[in-house]
């Protein structure tokens, strides 16, 4: 038995998005701060960026070879955290993190899955599959009630299941200092107060582009305060942010046109004073920042962790409507108070739970000692 210890990590890693940046960064140092002697392999869509973020080790997660070598050598293989087994993005994403772990298993390593969202998986091999690669893995978290009762309604039988929460909870923002340089960079004005929106590519962009930007004109003037528009993954976020910044009339919305880190990105969110968002974790830096929310459904992840966190106001993409949309920002503005000091009690819950995922792959490493 080797006497260094090494965990592989398996996920949506090396692809310029934020959300999935974030968990990597929060696992990482949550590994290293519990065991600092515990070596790290990531699977990477870009292994050399990823070495460099991250002070990992790094291979590239579509060359067979590199994968197969990884895994025999690891002491642990670690699947997400995210949303990676759903079958709505691709069936060939939901296949490749099923084989990384049936792999894992053929050679006899230990397999947790990390704090995943789980769903919605559509087609019914798929859920086949799912049911038996999950059915054998060693243990599952998850950061979501919802995810829980998804694998039962999949009638997922494996006993080790734990709810926990996102790892990004661990996460903290940059200094203030370092968020009045962003601004000043972006010529968003200072000592001002904000909305934050965040949204992403969707089928009708043209629609939600609209409703989008009537919204944002409607919230300057009602509430006389400034929106940044916050893009989480690159490029394709910025670009629809950028569309709506052509088409609002009002001259007080920006966008962060510039690439920043997670924490720079948490560091500029906790200065909003409420945030309309669409992507996942952009929900979540805001909960860690204790920043009242309307979410923008596209998704049941979302709705999931907008369950979690207790934030009730939400449209559904779907189906929305500027009157629905403005409703809740009505509501959600009045109550922002109340929604921070609920937040606010459920953050150290939140971080506790994070926390509890490396106590539990720590535990699986010590098998076998």
């Amino acid at each position: 038995m080797n006497s260094v210890k090494s965990i592989l990590m398996s996920g949506y890693y090396g692809f310029d998005n934020s959300g999935d940046d974030a968990i990597l960064k929060a696992i990482v140092k949550d590994i290293r701060e519990s065991d600092e002697n515990i070596d790290i392999m990531v699977l990477s869509n870009n292994p050399e960026k990823t070495k460099k973020m991250y002070d990992v080790s790094a291979v590239n997660r579509f060359k067979l070879k590199e994968v197969f070598r990884s895994i025999r050598k690891t002491s642990l293989l670690i699947s997400g955290g995210g949303s990676l087994l759903q079958d709505v993005t691709s069936t060939r994403s939901l296949i490749y993190y099923l084989a990384i772990m049936a792999l894992a298993k053929m050679f006899k390593k230990p397999v947790m899955v990390y704090a995943n969202g789980i769903g919605p998986i559509n087609r019914r091999i798929n859920r086949v599959l799912t049911r038996f690669i999950l059915n054998k893995v060693d243990l599952i978290t998850l950061r979501d009630e919802d995810s829980r009762i998804y694998l039962k309604d999949m009638d997922i039988s494996n006993p080790n299941i734990r709810v926990t929460a996102d790892p990004v909870f661990t996460l903290n923002p940059v200094s203030d200092t370092r968020v009045r340089e962003i601004l000043e960079f972006e010529s968003i004005p200072l000592d001002e107060r904000f909305v934050g929106i965040s949204i992403r590519k969707w089928k009708d962009d043209d629609g939600l582009i609209d409703i989008i930007s009537k919204t944002i004109d409607s919230i300057v003037e009602k509430y006389n305060i400034k929106v940044i528009l916050i893009p989480m993954h690159y490029p394709e976020d910025l670009d629809i942010s950028l569309k709506v910044l052509d088409n609002v009339k009002t001259k007080e919305c920006f966008v962060l046109k510039d690439r920043y880190n997670v924490e720079e990105i948490m560091g500029v969110i906790k200065k909003l004073d409420l945030i309309v968002a669409m992507r996942l974790h952009s929900l979540i830096y805001a909960a860690t920042q204790e920043v009242p929310m309307v979410g923008l459904s596209y998704d049941p992840k979302v709705d999931g962790i907008l369950s979690s966190l207790g934030m009730e106001h939400m449209c559904h993409v779907e189906d929305l409507e500027y009157e629905r949309l403005v409703k809740n920002i009505d509501n959600a503005w009045n109550r922002r108070d109340e929604l921070k000091d609920n937040l606010k009690r459920r953050d150290e819950e939140l971080k506790k739970k994070a926390l509890l995922n490396v106590e539990l792959a720590l535990d699986l490493l010590r098998v076998g000692d």
